[in-house]
């Protein structure tokens, strides 16, 4: 088999390897909407169809995001899982993230306190915790 031949084979079959690896890192404890421990779900979310969507905001805006698959949306931008490890009782999440003029990529870290509370927290300064709280 030529090279050039083992080259295509590895091309074609990349989308494949993708999908499988994304299909493994899916979230699922994190699926729903979730709210910064400082607010609740009626100041953040508003029904719509049958969904939950952000309601419009006046003034501050309060901390929550929807996961809804491997989507992740919040007040000013969205994110897309990338991958995902568990080590010990630690999820961590690579997320590639954009909002109206930037894009970029960041790691999530969470402890599931339950299945309702999540404690975020950057691995470097783990006494530093926010917490959140699902709505649905």
């Amino acid at each position: 088999m030529s090279i050039r031949s083992i080259a295509l084979s590895a091309l074609a079959a990349t989308p494949l390897l993708l999908a499988a690896d994304l299909a493994s890192a899916s979230p699922d404890r994190l699926q729903g909407a979730w709210v910064g421990d400082a607010a609740t779900c009626d100041q953040v979310f508003a029904k719509q169809k049958g969904r939950l969507t952000f309601k419009k905001q006046k003034g501050d805006v309060w901390s929550g995001f929807i996961v809804n698959g491997k989507h992740i949306s919040g007040v000013r931008s969205t994110c897309d899982l990338v991958s995902s490890k568990q080590k010990g009782d630690v999820s961590t999440f690579l997320l590639s993230c954009k909002d109206a003029i930037a894009f970029d990529t960041m790691t999530l870290s969470v402890r599931f306190r339950d299945d309702n509370t999540i404690v975020r927290f950057d691995p470097d300064f783990p006494e530093v915790e926010l917490l959140y709280n699902r709505c649905s």
